[in-house]
């Protein structure tokens, strides 16, 4: 399909409406039967919530969040961060995350102009390397960030809290149950030894 031509701009609080629609339909594109909604990290918000996000978002020197527009319509987003390359380093490389082009328009080069923002912000902040994560369930972006140069670098995982906790509150009661049989089981060989020493020198 042609390109049309693009604006690319910063996303503003009025956008938040328009945005939202994007997302869900992006993200529900995404899902099945046996998907779990987990996975893509979405639940809806309202559009008060959107609104104070975008907001923070655009007071942040270490956010960006860059809408395509075709014409009066938003056709596509993308959020980028800059983080610490490791915990131990002071330097910071962009991190890619939530690119997503409305179905109508893609295979237009809207992917490509968001991503070539990205590109251009690492080099101003001098950043060697871009980072980008997309949900498992979407192959279209992982297909098109690999055409684009992007490797495997990670696996990002995802738990609900409550379902982390009881897995660890779990692993913890083993443990001390296990410290507790142990303990017991030394405590009866010490008791047996002593009695068989005890009867040793009768």
């Amino acid at each position: 399909m042609a390109r049309l031509p693009l604006e690319i701009r910063d996303a503003r609080p009025d956008d938040a409406g328009e945005l939202i629609a994007l997302w869900s339909l992006c993200v529900a594109e995404g899902l099945n039967d046996e998907t779990d909604p987990l996975s893509v990290g979405w639940d809806v918000p309202t559009e008060e919530e959107s609104r104070h996000a975008l907001a923070e978002i655009s007071r942040a020197p270490s956010q960006r969040l860059c809408v395509a527009l075709s014409g009066p319509q938003i056709v596509g987003v993308m959020k980028a961060d800059l983080s610490a390359a490791t915990p131990l380093h002071l330097r910071s490389v962009v991190v890619v995350s939530e690119l997503h082009v409305h179905p109508r328009h893609r295979r237009r080069g809207v992917a490509w102009s968001l991503m070539s923002i990205a590109a251009e912000w690492a080099d101003q902040v001098g950043s060697s390397v871009v980072y980008a994560w997309a949900p498992a369930p979407s192959r279209d972006a992982h297909r098109f960030l690999t055409r684009i140069g992007f490797g495997h670098f990670a696996t990002v995982r995802a738990a609900r809290v409550r379902v982390l906790q009881a897995r660890l509150a779990g692993r913890t009661a083993s443990g001390r149950g296990t410290g507790r049989l142990i303990a017991v089981r030394r405590s009866l060989r010490r008791t047996h030894e002593e009695a068989a020493a005890a009867g040793a020198t009768d």
